[in-house]
């Protein structure tokens, strides 16, 4: 008998990998510019606030970053929006790109990096010259893909990829108290159509059909059966029905949290399991769609509770709202809700500011902002290189890097020191010592 043991190692879920650094399971935003600067990828049970520019464009492609890497890798996908119409944001998700084109697009950027180098002069010290010029932060990801903007994503990959999407289109709040309603109540009992019918005048000279007077007498033993005996079961079941409209005021938060709970329910997701990842990406949450006399309560309950969920699972959520818009509706909202997630990452678009037009910015679309990078089960935070980081919104690809003003924004000319001194000469005191 010999104590060798066969070493058995868990495939590990698709589209996810142990980060060298934190040993922790991350997985791939979709960008792989933004997955360098936060570590290597999202971890898992993590949440990422993108804050939107004000014209709501730079954020949407970040989310179609993240949605297309889902499809690709096979995962559970939750998407829910009301400012964005769900089935249409699937359609245009990025087309992925082969590993071929991948290699020769990162052979590309190295080339224009060495030849734009040269082509410029070196205009700093010699031992700077080997470092990289701008596409510092551009690295190999190990995990995700890379995609294509220009073009559209195949329909039948999005037709095989498991998405479950919510626009509160098909569910009115009347519609869903009067099915919970319906469920609760005993089989005898009426629907909340018929109740105005039964709590109008009797018709003069009409008497009651013996089916009402049948149906009279079940409601009133049943009542009293339930009162009697089985009041502490009753108690329970309205409790747990009434707890949703109880929390939140706005009926929309208590159907999109419902949907997601009931998704990251299922077996698959169980934390501990190694069988798939659910993404959940909300687009433009807080948008003054959501709003009314009860919008902050509402909105720090809804993360509170999201949190929650997306912590005891195999999940990972992408937020994106309009931080400016919540701002000017509440300044103190913003720093709570940064206190509810894990990543809080601001784009300033240069686009209608004077940013615009300013030569230092004219190679970059706005600067990125990471207010906040948590540690989840770590000692310490990945931070990256440097915070001065903008980014480009080009043809094919989102890119960030690092930000870099330009060497030299106008030459200055040759005449003016020599006026200058030529002036101090000049001068009547310039005879006298100079104290340095």
């Amino acid at each position: 008998m010999t104590s060798f043991r066969k070493r058995t190692v868990q495939k590990p879920i698709r589209g996810t990998r142990t980060s060298p650094h934190t040993a922790q399971v991350i997985t791939s935003s979709g960008n792989p510019y933004l997955d360098v600067v936060i570590g290597g990828g999202l971890p898992m049970g993590s949440i990422c606030l993108i804050e939107e520019d004000r014209f709501m464009t730079h954020a949407k492609v970040l989310a179609k970053y993240f949605l297309a890497e889902g499809v690709l890798s096979k995962q559970e996908i939750f998407l829910g929006s009301l400012d964005d119409i769900p089935v249409e944001m699937m359609r245009r998700l990025p087309k992925p790109l082969t590993e071929m084109e991948t290699e020769v697009e990162q052979r590309e950027e190295q080339q224009a990096q060495s030849s734009g180098g040269t082509e410029n002069g070196l205009r700093i010290a010699w031992r700077y010259n080997d470092l990289p010029l701008v596409n510092s932060e551009h690295a190999t990801a190990k995990i995700g893909h890379h995609f294509n903007l220009m073009e559209q994503m195949d329909s039948m990959m999005l037709y095989y990829a498991n998405t479950t999407m919510w626009d509160d289109s098909h569910k009115e709040p009347d519609i869903v108290i009067a099915e919970e309603f319906s469920k609760s109540s005993s089989p005898t009992s009426t629907s909340l159509e018929q109740q105005p019918v039964e709590d109008a005048p009797p018709i003069p000279g009409a008497e009651p059909t013996p089916q009402e007077k049948n149906t009279a007498q079940e409601e009133n033993s049943t009542n009293n059966n339930n009162n009697n005996t089985s009041s502490g079961t009753s108690s329970t079941k309205t409790g747990s029905q009434e707890l949703q409209p109880q929390v939140f005021h706005n009926p929309r938060y208590g159907g999109l949290l419902n949907d997601i709970q009931q998704l990251l329910r299922d077996e698959s997701f169980v934390a501990g399991t190694k069988k798939n990842l659910c993404r959940v990406c909300l687009t433009s949450l807080g948008s003054p769609l959501w709003y009314d006399e009860h919008f902050g309560e509402d909105l720090i309950k809804f993360l509170t509770l999201l949190m929650a969920s997306v912590r005891n699972c195999n999940s990972v959520c992408l937020i994106t709202m309009p931080m400016h818009l919540i701002a000017k509706y509440d300044e103190s909202l913003v720093p709570k809700i940064r206190q509810l997630v894990d990543y809080a990452i601001e784009l300033e678009s240069f686009a209608g500011s004077e940013k615009e037009t300013h030569p230092a910015f004219k190679e970059y679309s706005g600067l990125l902002h990471l207010h906040k990078m948590s540690a989840l089960n770590t000692l310490a935070v990945h931070m990256p290189d440097t915070t001065d980081l903008a980014f480009k919104l080009r043809r094919k690809k989102f890119v960030i890097e690092k930000f870099h003003l330009p060497p030299e924004l106008q030459e200055s000319s040759p005449a003016k020191p020599e006026s200058c001194v030529s002036g101090l000469l000049s001068n009547s005191n310039a005879t006298a010592s100079l104290d340095f």
